[in-house]
């Protein structure tokens, strides 16, 4: 190799060690919307990657690169340094179709970009005013159950497929797969027959069933039937107990050793917890003039608190008082469990149960998350119980759940580090819906709008 041969290729290398930084810098950025300098909290590894660009097209996540990118002039730019992008929430227990029209701006304005729906079906116990959504604003996703299955006699009076038999149980879960219901909803009076052939047809059917462990069904048992999902924590405390005649001889007769085993069988098995907390504490305060004057009931529709008025109208001040004490006892113990429950590798998904008494729409799905910390879970478990958690649990890794190229834009842009302090997950600057943007002004409108449609 002669010497001007050399002296080309060594400028060419140098060229090409200059251009690669700049090339990195000024990628084509003819993205739909970019959010720059930002700190994404990765749900998979536990860790924040520190000042990455995220672009946005076809709602979806296109890219992330490790530097600016330069953008077009079509292009959306948020501003996202010293803030953190975390992928959008679920709540995973809720009562929405019926009143989401009023209730979607709250969702939206709190991050969640997604719902399991766990009465499709529910009917209208009052006639929903008949208003338009707010211009522009999208719904969450929906994973939807339809009419429940119960026994006889039902635990509701409308709004239940009520079988007796387990063919009748087959039928019904014929029905709500001819809906074309995401997964099958089992409730409470259902006798032991009824729910084991509401399990075999979905397995036959190639669909999830979930809900309450009926009073007849051990958890056990609804563990070795492949139910998708136990809610409230039902049957978990009798599993850990000899004796279970009241709340306060479950607490009494506790056994470590059954403890570990039931945790041990979760574990192993397909079932997650959603535990919803924050029904279970709404339930155990409702004498405390303190909880029950929660300055979010400004935000909830008449209709409502309607509701909840004629959940509570029957009941004297006596009785509420010794329910709300009884419960107590139960909710606090069984808050103290789930940190160790979670690191025996017990499986969560977050859930409210909105919109039951003193359960904000919206707001109590990091009230669930606060919850969940302080009975021990750590942080960034609890919140990979409202995101990645979700999707595996609905097979749905592909589109929701973490902060990814290829996943749905659906993202909460926060002030202040979740992976620090949980309660910063209330720090929202700004929400991506399907790739469409509502920064906090946007957001502060719909919550404003959600006040004047109170009454």
């Amino acid at each position: 190799m002669n010497s001007k041969t050399s002296e080309v290729i060594k400028s060419s290398f140098l060229i090409l060690i200059f251009l690669i930084p700049f090339m990195s810098f000024c990628r084509a950025g003819n993205h739909d919307c970019i959010i720059t300098n930002v700190n994404i909290a990765d749900v998979n590894t536990g860790k924040i990657l520190k000042n990455k660009t995220l672009a946005i097209d076809n709602n979806r996540i296109s890219a992330i690169y490790d530097n600016e990118i330069v953008s077009s002039e079509s292009t959306i730019v948020i501003d996202g340094k010293g803030k953190y992008l975390i992928p959008g929430l679920w709540d995973m227990h809720a009562h929405y179709k019926w009143s989401h029209v009023d209730l979607d701006p709250l969702l939206i304005a709190n991050g969640i970009t997604g719902i399991r729906e766990m009465w499709g079906d529910m009917p209208a116990f009052v006639e929903i005013p008949k208003r338009s959504q707010q211009e522009g604003l999208l719904s969450p996703n929906v994973y939807l159950s339809g009419d429940l299955i119960d026994g006889n006699p039902p635990s509701f009076p409308a709004g239940c497929l009520v079988v007796t038999t387990p063919d009748e149980a087959v039928d019904a879960v014929k029905k709500q797969i001819d809906k074309n219901v995401d997964f099958i909803k089992v409730y409470s009076n259902l006798s032991e027959d009824c729910f084991m052939a509401i399990a075999r047809e979905a397995k036959k059917k190639n669909i999830t069933f979930a809900g309450h462990i009926p009073n007849s069904v051990s958890i056990y048992k609804a563990i070795e039937a492949g139910m998708a999902s136990s809610e409230h924590l039902y049957g978990f405390l009798n599993a850990c107990a000899s004796a279970d005649t009241s709340n306060e001889a479950l607490i009494s007769t506790f056994s470590e050793k059954r403890f570990d085993s039931i945790c041990s069988v979760l574990a192993k098995s397909s079932m997650w917890l959603c535990p919803t907390l924050t029904v279970n504490r709404a339930m155990s305060y409702l004498n405390d003039s303190i909880f029950i004057n929660d300055n979010r009931i400004a935000y909830l529709p008449g209709y409502v608190l309607e509701i909840w008025n004629q959940k509570m109208s029957p009941f004297t001040k006596t009785e509420i008082d010794n329910f709300a004490k009884n419960t107590r006892v139960r909710y606090l113990f069984e808050q103290s469990l789930i940190g160790k429950m979670n690191e025996k590798g017990v499986k969560f998904i977050a859930g409210t149960d909105f919109p039951n008494p003193y359960v904000f729409p919206g707001f109590s799905l990091h009230d669930e998350l606060s919850l969940m910390v302080k009975g021990g879970m750590p942080v960034i478990d609890a919140l990979r119980s409202a995101t990645i958690n979700p999707a595996i649990f609905m097979n749905r890794k592909a589109d929701f759940g973490s902060v990814e190229a290829g996943k749905l834009a659906n993202l909460v842009l926060l002030n202040k580090n979740p992976l620090e302090n949980i309660e910063n997950t209330k720090t929202i600057e700004t929400v991506i819906v399907q790739g469409k943007v509502y920064n906090r002004k946007a957001l502060d409108s719909m919550l404003e709008q959600a006040k004047s449609n109170v009454k």
